[in-house]
């Protein structure tokens, strides 16, 4: 039988239980009117059955209050257990002994898969597969500290048996001393002025030596361990610096870039801090590496880097994505700010001149380049907010090159 506007109806399950199965498919009814399809939809599900009269009735504006509830309360569930698998990852920390990294990208693929899965079959199961890969973690996790405990329980006792040696040094100096004022208080017995004078001068150079050994021993040692440290130090930061750094360009790498832009994904889950992103891409670079040649093409790359570099802020964090591609995040940047910042960038390029040196007859060349803008929004992951300021540049460069499109132009329709 199907429902029509006016009629009223009877709950075959209990309320509570029908809110249950209908909260994940209400969702797809949020920003929807709700009408009589929609409740025919319920009959045919078996939520509900029509009746003229008696029992748990409601009114079709009350079902439709129903759905809006159980969507707003979907909606509000995975923000939470988006923040609470957000949370999860940050607990993780940075231990490639526990594959932290796989463990955080099976966290975004679960947040991904409860973003997008309808069904409470699934939804269990989906589940259920997180849940073991959060309590093998934890275990994993909990035995790699007691191991490392162990392990610093064994340097606290070696540094004891060091110490203890150290001491061990210094009692047999400072005897050295103590013999030394003992021979110096032997010296007053003598009758002889002279020889008293002799003596007392003889043990207090003896005593001057012994100090400046002990000084200079221990200076050695402390000269000796700083410049070890300073050296593995230097050695570190450059090894960390030519892991995240492109090696043509000087700007970070792919790498160094999924890792920031993770970060700052989950930091605007949690906090809800806005954040830009500009896709940024050399209008025909190919042409460029075909006439002018790849050492040219370089030149281009390292020189647009450095115009971006003399337009952005310190906390600005500019990466090459691939290629001729480059990307520009803004932290706590609106559209509006990136959409400014995109066209200084182009414009300042566009303006901009190079010589090409000798080989090429002091040719000067000149490039553009287009931008495509995407902001964080909520629900974002890292993919979501990349695809959208992708499709921005690929408009950019489909409707004439040499300028800035955003997600919200795409939005709009201004462009098909």
């Amino acid at each position: 039988m199907m429902y029509t506007e006016g009629q009223r109806y009877v709950l075959k399950t209990p309320l509570s239980s029908l809110i249950i199965k209908a909260v994940l498919q209400a969702a797809h009814l949020a920003g929807k009117r709700a009408n009589a399809e929609h409740l025919n939809w319920g009959i045919n599900l078996g939520f509900f059955a029509w009746k003229k009269g008696g029992g748990n009735e409601l009114t079709f504006k009350e079902l439709a209050e129903k759905f809006r509830e159980c969507a707003v309360q979907s909606k509000l569930y995975l923000s939470a257990i988006k923040t609470l698998l957000v949370l999860i990852k940050d607990f993780s920390f940075d231990i490639k002994d526990l594959n932290a990294d796989a463990f955080k990208k099976q966290m975004d693929i679960l947040s991904e898969e409860f973003s997008h899965t309808g069904k409470i079959k699934q939804l269990e199961k989906v589940f259920d597969s997180g849940k073991d890969a959060i309590i093998n973690y934890i275990n994993d996790k909990r035995n790699y500290l007691r191991e490392r405990e162990d392990e610093f329980r064994n340097i606290i006792d070696l540094l004891t048996k060091g110490i203890l040696v150290i001491n061990e040094e210094n009692i047999g100096f400072n005897q050295k001393i103590y013999d030394k004022s003992v021979a110096i208080g032997n010296i007053t017995l003598l009758d002889d002025i002279k020889k008293i004078k002799d003596s007392i001068k003889l043990e207090v150079e003896n005593m001057q030596v012994a100090i400046k050994e002990k000084q200079d021993s221990g200076e050695k040692q402390i000269e000796s361990l700083t410049k070890e440290i300073k050296s593995l130090k230097s050695d570190l930061e450059k090894a960390q610096n030519a892991s995240m750094t492109d090696g043509l360009t000087g700007a970070f790498n792919r790498m160094a870039m999924d890792n920031y832009l993770e970060r700052l994904v989950d930091r605007s889950v949690v906090s809800g801090a806005p954040f830009a992103l500009l896709m940024i891409d050399v209008d025909d670079f190919k042409k460029i590496n075909d006439f002018y040649g790849h050492q040219i093409g370089d030149s281009v790359l390292m020189a647009l880097i450095s115009q971006c570099k003399e337009l952005i802020r310190k906390e600005d964090f500019l990466a090459r994505y691939g290629g001729e591609e480059f990307m520009l995040i803004l932290p706590n940047a609106s559209l509006k700010n990136a959409i400014k910042k995109g066209n200084e960038i182009c414009k300042a390029v566009e303006l901009s001149y190079y010589l090409l040196g000798e080989k090429n007859n002091d040719e000067k060349l000149s490039f553009t380049i287009s931008v495509g803008i995407s902001t964080f929004q909520k629900g974002d992951t890292v993919k979501t907010v990349t695809e959208r300021a992708d499709k921005a540049l690929y408009l950019a460069k489909k409707t004439g090159k040499n300028k800035v499109v955003t997600e919200k132009e795409i939005l709009m329709g201004m462009y098909v």
